[in-house]
């Protein structure tokens, strides 16, 4: 509790002097704490301010920091579209501290991503190119057929044993043809005719198990429809062929085929180093011979009569009975045929006009009734002077009478020379 002043009038001089000083005291004490109050009122004002700007500092920096942090964000998102850029990132990049850390390793790991990955894609793309260069040695449908993969699921030894057609093809006196043409030209050559009669073997589900020079070796795993199609197929793009070659003042080409049908192996041979597609089975040296007797019986089409008896529909078809013959390396007869509808058309109708006095001239020969063989032959040669079968078997009639007949004879011709 404060004392209670004196009145003034009860005051002595001496006592109001005093009193004077103390109020005076009192007012300089009261003026200090006054000072203090208002300088502590000014600290706490001054530590206010400072503390308002510094939140407001920090909420400034926290905004953008968070407006940096949704930048990367955003970046990752480009990224996730493949279509980020360096210049996402730089205002982030160029942060003093963790954020403009993490922004320039992102760049950098995004950068370093995506070089490996056009290095990926330049690999991808080389081997993809590879794969198309050993398609043209091993096609994707010899793949299927072995049930392969790729290329380098193939070993030695992989193979298919099955019934198949298997075909032949070779072009005449190519020999000769060559010998008029440089190196380079035999090539082109031999690319043009190719490309253009090869395509009907794929078409009609064949494989081709090798390029022979001028030659074709294919073989048809689902059976002897396809071949002989294809084979026909072929046959009229020679056609086509040999017009484009004459209109250019080429000699026109002569093809002939044979196809035959049995059990054979496809498959891989070789050595570790390097290996290649084959055929193996005695049927693959069979049908070889089959096309070189096309050459000499002067037919662009022969089959044996295994192809025939496996035919789906062969009235499709318009065929003549060839011989009966053994071939080279052989000790069984075959029966072989000339598919007509390979032939060019006028050869083809001029044949079929003149079928019923071939085949009765064909029947007395095999019966050996020489004799009437003969004229029935030189009734058809007369009525088509280009069949060179039928001049053969003349020519061969004459030889057959200057000598006795075997008491067995069967009209079985047999051939000492491939």
């Amino acid at each position: 509790m404060n004392p209670v002043s004196p009145k003034p009038d009860d005051l002595s001089p001496t006592d109001l002097a005093a009193e004077n000083e103390r109020l005076h005291q009192a007012l300089l004490v009261a003026q200090s704490e006054r000072e203090s109050l208002e300088t502590l009122i000014n600290i706490v004002t001054e530590h206010s301010t400072v503390l308002e700007n510094s939140l407001n500092q920090q909420k400034r920096e926290m905004a953008s920091y968070i407006q940096q942090v949704k930048i990367v964000t955003s970046a990752a998102a480009a990224v996730q579209r493949n279509a980020f850029t360096p210049e996402h990132l730089e205002t982030v990049i160029s942060r003093a501290d963790e954020l403009g850390t993490l922004a320039q390793v992102f760049t950098e790991t995004v950068l370093a991503v995506k070089a490996h990955e056009q290095t990926l894609i330049k690999n991808n793309q080389h081997l993809e190119q590879l794969l198309q260069a050993y398609s043209r040695f091993v096609p994707q449908e010899f793949l299927h057929f072995l049930q392969k993969e790729s290329v380098i699921d193939l070993h030695l030894g992989d193979h298919v044993s099955k019934e198949m057609a298997i075909l032949f093809s070779d072009i005449r006196d190519f020999t000769t043809i060559a010998e008029t043409m440089t190196p380079q030209e035999n090539f082109n050559f031999i690319n043009s005719y190719l490309g253009d009669i090869s395509p009907e073997i794929a078409n009609h589900h064949g494989l081709i198990m090798k390029y022979m020079g001028d030659g074709i070796m294919a073989v048809f795993p689902d059976g002897v429809d396809d071949a002989l199609q294809a084979s026909i197929a072929q046959a009229q793009r020679l056609r086509d062929y040999n017009q484009q070659r004459q209109s250019k003042g080429y000699v026109t080409l002569n093809v002939g085929t044979g196809i035959h049908v049995g059990q054979m192996m496809v498959g891989i041979v070789g050595e570790s180093h390097r290996m290649q597609l084959d055929a193996m089975a005695d049927n693959v040296n069979l049908t070889a011979r089959l096309e070189g007797l096309t050459k000499y019986y002067g037919v662009q089409l022969l089959i044996s009569e295994d192809v025939l008896q496996k035919l789906t529909d062969v009235d499709r078809y318009s065929m003549r009975l060839i011989d009966r013959v053994i071939v080279k390396g052989r000790h069984t007869p075959i029966t072989v045929y000339e598919v007509l509808d390979a032939e060019e058309e006028t050869m083809r109708a001029n044949k079929l006009k003149t079928l019923p006095e071939y085949l009765q001239a064909l029947d007395f020969y095999q019966q050996g009734q020489l004799l009437k063989a003969q004229v029935c032959f030189q009734e058809v040669l007369q009525a088509n002077p280009t069949d060179k079968a039928v001049q053969l078997y003349l020519d061969r009639l004459q030889l057959l009478q200057q000598q006795d007949l075997p008491d067995d004879w069967q009209g079985i011709w047999e051939f000492k020379q491939k």
